[in-house]
């Protein structure tokens, strides 16, 4: 495709939609605190989800895995990433891929992080925490 056709001009659509369109400001939205210090706000899709991540400075998310494929971006702060047997730090712009089941955690600088994770297919425990902590389901 070229990329002067990349967007579609003649747009078809019945009006109706596979579940209902939401939003939200990440940074005030719902979330819950599964580590001292860091906070995770997540947001649902159907086949898709992301979850803001905000680290207070030197705070530890620990080292854990889990079977749906991940994306972490950094938007401020450092973050000294793992992810297997590789770990780095990494700032605004930089982004990692993290497999299934491949074990990954992090300790932010000391100003603290803000990072985006995102999940494919969703993570189906978040809703649960959210939940626990009374936060209710976000999208």
């Amino acid at each position: 495709m070229a990329a002067d056709r990349y967007f579609q001009t003649d747009v078809q659509w019945d009006g109706s939609f596979e579940y209902p369109s939401e939003n939200a400001h990440m940074p005030t939205a719902p979330g819950f605190e599964p580590a001292p210090g860091v906070t995770l706000r997540p947001f649902f899709g159907k086949r898709l989800m992301m979850s803001h991540v905000s680290y207070l400075p030197r705070a530890v998310a620990p080292l854990h895995q889990h079977a749906e494929e991940q994306l972490t971006f950094v938007l401020s702060g450092r973050l000294n990433f793992t992810v297997g047997n590789d770990t780095r730090w990494m700032e605004p712009g930089d982004i990692v891929s993290i497999p299934s089941m491949v074990p990954h955690g992090a300790v932010a600088g000391d100003e603290g992080c803000v990072q985006v994770d995102m999940f494919s297919p969703p993570r189906e425990g978040f809703k649960v925490l959210m939940a626990q902590a009374g936060k209710g389901t976000p999208a």
